[in-house]
């Protein structure tokens, strides 16, 4: 019959298929502490060898035009999405951390150097991931982004860099006392290994 055939086909004995606790799998006896000097080294040091960065070819980025902050209207001030209920999807510009195409206002890099979407940040990964507010950056005739000051966490920047994709290590990185992942990833790990071994 059908239900018997369903069930012929599942192997959950097969090795690639990852266990979780709704799957049976018993509670984890690991320290947690030693969990997160795992999570640690995993997240820091590099997976692989960089990757080269080519420069993109003129016909296909978009050229980089650095707004002048006296072009930045109240109207797209008030436009600023400051959490995630904020925003309307599905038109407006790209966000280069999240890569979610809304209307609301993004950051703008002042660079000369920087290219495409790489300076457009929405308002809620800018604050979470690095602790900016996009309101202030828009005034900020200096302000670079964060792909422009070698500080991006996105998991683009980070595997050009040879590093793991972080994911979403916001809520870890305020368990830990701390207000954006970029405080969380630039916090002298050394002397937290040691403190939990």
């Amino acid at each position: 019959s059908a239900a018997t055939k369903r069930e012929s086909r599942r192997n959950p004995e097969r090795a690639s298929r990852r266990q979780t606790r709704s799957m049976g799998l018993k509670e984890d006896d690991s320290n947690p502490l030693e969990a997160e000097v795992e999570l640690i080294k995993f997240l820091m040091f590099q997976v692989r060898a960089p990757q080269r960065r080519n420069t993109p070819r003129p016909n296909q980025s978009r050229p980089h035009v650095v707004r002048r902050v006296e072009d930045v209207t109240e109207e797209e001030l008030q436009l600023v999405a400051d959490n995630m209920t904020d925003k309307v999807y599905n038109s407006g510009s790209t966000c280069h951390q999240c890569r979610q195409k809304t209307v609301d206002t993004k950051t703008c890099c002042r660079s000369e150097d920087c290219r495409g979407i790489q300076g457009h940040f929405c308002g809620p990964c800018l604050r979470n991931r690095y602790g900016e507010d996009v309101r202030t950056v828009l005034l900020d005739p200096e302000w670079k982004c964060p792909p422009c000051r070698g500080i991006c966490n996105c998991s683009f920047c980070r595997q050009r860099d040879g590093r793991c994709p972080t994911g979403i290590l916001f809520p870890l990185a305020k368990y830990h006392g701390f207000s954006d992942v970029h405080s969380y990833l630039n916090r002298d790990f050394s002397r937290t290994i040691q403190q939990l071994q």
